[in-house]
C-alpha cells in the first residue's frame, strides 16, 4: 500500500492494487488488462472538495533498460468527509503487439509497475499533483494460465522494419497496406492482388538469384529465399489467374492474412 500525499490540510490518501486482482481478459479485438485498485479516503472535511481524481498508466519492466508504458486510464473516486474506502475496476486495452512483446520479454513471474498520479480539482486551495508507483507481480504459473484462456485471440500484424519509407521497402509496405484496406471491406480477390504485386515488386528489387535445377541441397540461402517468395507469389495468383488447380477454389479472409504477414516477414530480409 502506497501513499498520495496532498498539501497540509487536504488529507493523505492510500492507494494499493488489490491481491491477485490483475487479470487478462478477451476484448473486441485486442485483450485487457483489469484489476482492482483500492482507495483509502482520511477524514478531511471540505477543504478537498468531493472528488479525487487518478491518472494511472500501467509499464512493462525491461531487465536491461528503462520500464515501457503500456496503457493508462483515469478514475474519478467520489467520497464523503469522515473517510472510506473505495474499490474501482480498472481496464487497459492491450494490443496483440505489445502483450507479444510483453510475453516475449518476461522472465518468470509477470511484473508490471501501476504509475498513479492524483489530483483534488475542487479543493479549496492547491490541488497539487502527488504520485506514487505500485508494482504488481503475477506468479509465471497463473499468468501462463491467463495467456491460455484467451484462446487464439491474436491476430496477425504486418512486421514491415522501420522505417519503411525507403525502396523497395515502400513500395511493397504501400501494396500491403493496400491489401489491408480492401480486406476490411470484405473484397478478398482485390486485397490478394495487391499482395500479388508486392510480392512481384520483391522481386525485381531483391538480389535473390534463381536456382535453376540445382539439386535443393546445393542452393544457397539467397535461392532458397528466391523459392520461397516464388511460392508465396504462386498461391497470390491462384485467384486472378484461374489456374487449373485452383479455378474452382474460394480464397478466405484468412488466407489473405497469412500471405500479408508471409509477404510483410519478407521485408525483413530483402537485400
Amino acid at each position: 500500500m502506497d501513499q498520495l500525499k496532498f498539501d497540509p490540510g487536504l488529507g493523505t490518501y492510500s492507494v494499493n492494487v488489490a491481491p491477485e486482482s490483475l487479470w487478462i481478459s478477451k476484448g473486441m479485438g485486442a485483450p485487457y488488462f483489469q484489476l482492482q485498485l483500492e482507495v483509502g479516503i482520511p477524514e478531511i472535511g471540505e477543504k478537498a472538495g468531493q472528488l479525487l481524481y487518478l491518472d494511472t498508466t500501467v509499464h512493462a519492466q525491461q531487465s536491461n533498460g528503462p520500464r515501457v508504458p503500456l496503457a493508462s486510464t483515469n478514475v474519478s473516486v467520489p467520497f464523503v468527509p469522515t473517510g472510506e474506502t473505495r474499490r474501482h475496476h480498472l481496464q487497459y486495452l492491450i494490443t496483440n503487439a505489445q502483450l507479444l512483446a510483453l510475453e516475449h520479454s518476461r522472465t518468470g513471474d509477470l511484473r508490471l509497475e501501476l504509475q498513479i498520479r492524483g489530483f483534488l480539482p475542487q479543493a479549496s486551495g492547491f490541488p497539487g499533483g502527488p504520485e506514487t508507483t505500485l508494482h504488481i507481480s503475477v506468479a509465471e504459473s497463473t499468468w501462463r494460465q491467463q495467456l491460455a484462456s484467451l484462446g487464439r485471440t491474436l491476430g496477425v500484424d504486418m512486421v514491415i522494419p522501420f522505417p519503411a519509407d525507403d525502396e523497395p521497402s515502400g513500395a511493397v509496405t504501400d501494396f500491403l497496406r493496400e491489401a489491408q484496406r480492401l480486406l476490411g471491406g470484405r473484397d478478398i480477390d482485390s486485397a490478394m492482388l495487391q499482395v500479388r504485386k508486392a510480392l512481384e515488386t520483391i522481386k525485381t528489387t531483391s538480389s535473390w538469384t534463381w536456382p535453376g535445377n540445382k539439386n535443393k541441397v546445393d542452393r544457397t540461402a539467397d535461392e532458397r529465399w528466391s523459392l520461397i517468395r516464388s511460392a508465396l507469389e504462386d498461391q497470390a495468383s491462384g485467384a486472378m489467374h484461374g489456374d487449373a488447380g485452383t479455378k474452382d477454389y474460394t480464397y478466405t479472409r484468412a488466407e489473405v492474412e497469412t500471405l500479408i504477414g508471409m509477404t510483410a516477414a519478407l521485408v525483413r530480409v530483402i537485400h
